[in-house]
């Protein structure tokens, strides 16, 4: 086996993945449709916990919070100390809830020439990915920024990091 051509085909599919999850949704950018997703599975959050999460510096998660606070879909809540919170409103939370429903969709989509048995087989080899990736390497919070939780069985989920 090519490790060369192996790392290509999955840098090739990791891309085609991405845009089938993204089409449909050229009015929010990757990142306010992470921090969508991350603010609907936790409790309310910081800007500089959104800014951590999503891979922005603070003022280009503060203009994300704007631009997401001007459509509905988010709220400044209140300040703790010196931070600022914000919690998703129902209209973000039903757009959040459609955009991981259009991303399980989109996967479910690439997953549909295998078997059942190849499945499970690549279920397998993903759970070992992920573990060689994430924590040591990229917080849980930040690898699970579009994760939806309840049925996950990543592991990551399980001690309060993502």
């Amino acid at each position: 086996m090519d490790e060369m051509s192996l790392a290509n085909k999955l840098a090739a599919l990791a891309l085609a993945v991405t845009e089938a999850m993204l089409s449909g949704v050229e009015d929010l950018a990757p990142s306010a449709i992470a921090a969508l997703i991350s603010i609907r599975e936790g409790a309310p959050m910081s800007i500089g916990e959104i800014a951590a999460v999503v891979g922005l510096t603070h003022s280009a998660a503060v203009r994300l919070v704007d631009r997401l606070e001007k459509e509905w879909l988010v709220r400044r809540q209140r300040r703790v100390g010196r931070e600022v919170m914000v919690e998703i409103t129902s209209r973000g939370r039903r757009r959040a809830q459609q955009l991981q429903e259009n991303r399980l969709a989109a996967m479910a989509r690439v997953l549909a020439p295998l078997s059942g048995e190849e499945r499970a087989a690549l279920d397998g080899l993903v759970d070992r990915v992920i573990g060689g990736i994430a924590p040591a390497t990229v917080p849980a919070a930040r690898f699970c920024r579009m994760c939806r939780r309840d049925g996950c069985d990543c592991g990551l989920h399980d001690h309060g990091e993502a």
